[in-house]
């Protein structure tokens, strides 16, 4: 009787978290595009151009379809993206809910886990923004399970083909992130060693998953006309993200050095995985100590154990390649995504949290188990202290996560805040920006503003026009300065805005500058 009412009392509790996760995420989603990216994606509600940017490529076609359908009923675009990823979301809590099933044995127990992940405070705050990195994160949590269940019926065609189909609907809505490809490859070798009728399953198995891709590739290609033209827009943004705009290592100015501590630390533990809140990370912690202490002490009751069931050996493989799988998406985050933007290394996120949490739920289960075989453990407290541990970091969680996503709701971007000054100036002027000229156009300002790249073309085109102000902000000065230009003499700041770096990692501090004609 107890064990059922711990049961229904976990399972209540998870559903009220996931029920308010929802809630807070429609109530409390994003109203504005802050970002050069959001701007992109809004723009596309309205026509799909990759040409113009609408959004930029490789399209995000199965992201921008989904929130094109709720577009029907929202008239804003930005809510409308925030509200397709709150639903993509919700539909991961499944597959989160079966993979926590098969890993721990908890039943309907498992529903925790979902509960855990979906409250972390920086993926609830990316579920309420209009981003496709939710989107694509609830896509890759279907995909894992998918994984696992071929795995474990190696003799099901139809479960063998379904990851290949998945792994296309997850690339058609966030192709960065392909390193997760790697998870097909176990599949793929078990049946490369069958032979027979079997050994022919492989290469359907291979042309599904090249069908999968093939059908959001050729959409888009048909999309902008032609196959020609779409593989020369294809071509050229590669070569900007490489070499230009990108922000990987060979496009940016901050050493290797510099990148790896950047990413490790404060992307991935501080933004990513603990949103900012210190009491997150300290229950993360202890949970992750009192774990590694229950391992510990369960190493004799391990010991004689039987061998290994086929389930076991399953799901250990499953760990081996989910583990590859992420390690291999940090190294292209490290290598080929921006550095400065926490987000994309957000989908590592949740295989630590489905660590963690099976590892915790493997040694209470273990530990109960010998104490009822009264073999071991006669006075560990150590399950409870898991359990508590587990209750309390999801409940501060869904505090953390809410108060975040008020914030995120409430507060004025810095390049708002920009724009606001700029449109109540008087005097005639022209401001020269970056990246928040897009988010400008977007805003519709009416006064004038274009995007610099060089230093001799702004020289030359500020010395055409005596008769007004010339404004440039602090990311135009420091590309000035990184082409060589001593330029602190030539301008006086006008303005400082600010915002919360964890919501504008990049465009947080905006000082505005003069530029002093001589």
């Amino acid at each position: 009787m107890r064990r059922k009412a711990v049961k229904a009392g976990t399972v209540f509790f998870a559903a009220i978290a996931i029920l308010f996760f929802v809630y807070m995420c429609l109530r409390y989603s994003s109203p504005i595009a802050r970002t050069w990216d959001e701007v992109d994606f809004a723009l596309a509600l309205h026509r799909f151009d990759l040409l113009a940017m609408q959004p930029h490529f490789p399209g995000y076609p199965y992201f921008i379809l989904g929130a094109s359908v709720i577009h029907r009923w929202m008239d804003d675009p930005v809510r409308a993206l925030s509200a397709f990823n709150t639903l993509a979301a919700l539909s991961a809590a499944i597959p989160m809910t079966l993979l926590a099933h098969r890993f721990t044995g908890g039943g309907v127990k498992s529903l925790l886990f979902a509960a855990l992940v979906l409250t972390s405070p920086y993926l609830w705050m990316m579920s309420a923004r209009p981003m496709s990195e939710c989107a694509g994160i609830a896509v890759l949590w279907w995909y894992l399970w998918s994984i696992r269940a071929a795995i474990g019926r190696p003799s099901s065609m139809l479960l063998h083909l379904l990851p290949m189909l998945v792994f296309g609907l997850l690339m058609g809505t966030r192709l960065s992130f392909f390193p997760f490809g790697l998870a097909l490859l176990p599949l793929w070798i078990a049946q490369f060693k069958q032979t027979g009728k079997r050994g022919r399953r492989l290469w359907l198995s291979v042309a599904a998953a090249l069908f999968a891709q093939l059908v959001w590739v050729v959409g888009l290609a048909l999309s902008e006309g032609s196959l020609s033209g779409f593989w020369k827009l294809s071509v050229a943004f590669v070569e900007g993200h490489f070499s230009e705009w990108g922000g990987g290592i060979s496009s940016s100015n901050m050493a290797f050095g510099q990148r790896l501590p950047q990413l490790l630390g404060h992307n991935l533990i501080g933004h990513a995985l603990l949103g900012g809140s210190v009491s997150v990370g300290i229950l993360l912690a202890l949970l992750f100590g009192v774990t590694c202490m229950g391992i510990w002490q369960r190493r004799a009751a391990d010991q004689e154990r039987q061998p290994a069931s086929l389930m076991e050996q399953e799901n250990r493989q499953f760990y081996v390649w989910l583990a590859v799988c992420s390690g291999a998406y940090f190294l292209w985050a490290l290598f080929g995504q921006n550095i400065e933007k926490p987000r994309h290394i957000a989908p590592v996120v949740g295989p630590i949290l489905f660590f963690i949490y099976c590892a915790a739920n493997h040694t209470a289960s273990s530990i109960w188990e010998a104490r009822r075989s009264e073999r071991l453990f006669r006075s560990s407290a150590i399950p409870v202290v898991i359990h508590v541990l587990l209750f309390t970091l999801i409940s501060v969680q869904l505090t953390s996560g809410a108060k975040l996503l008020q914030r995120q709701a409430g507060e004025v971007p810095a390049v708002y805040q920009l724009h606001r000054y700029a449109s109540a100036l008087k005097e005639p002027f022209v401001l020269y920006t970056w990246e928040e000229t897009r988010v400008l156009q977007y805003l519709g300002a009416d006064y004038e503003h274009q995007r610099i790249y060089t230093y001799e073309y702004f020289k030359a085109t500020a010395a055409a026009i005596p008769e007004r102000h010339v404004l440039i902000t602090d990311h135009v000065l420091q590309g000035f300065e990184q082409q060589g230009q001593q330029m602190r003499e030539h301008v006086e700041p006008v303005a400082e805005f600010h915002s919360d770096p964890l919501f504008d990692p990049v465009y947080a501090d905006i000082t505005l500058y003069e530029w002093i004609k001589k």
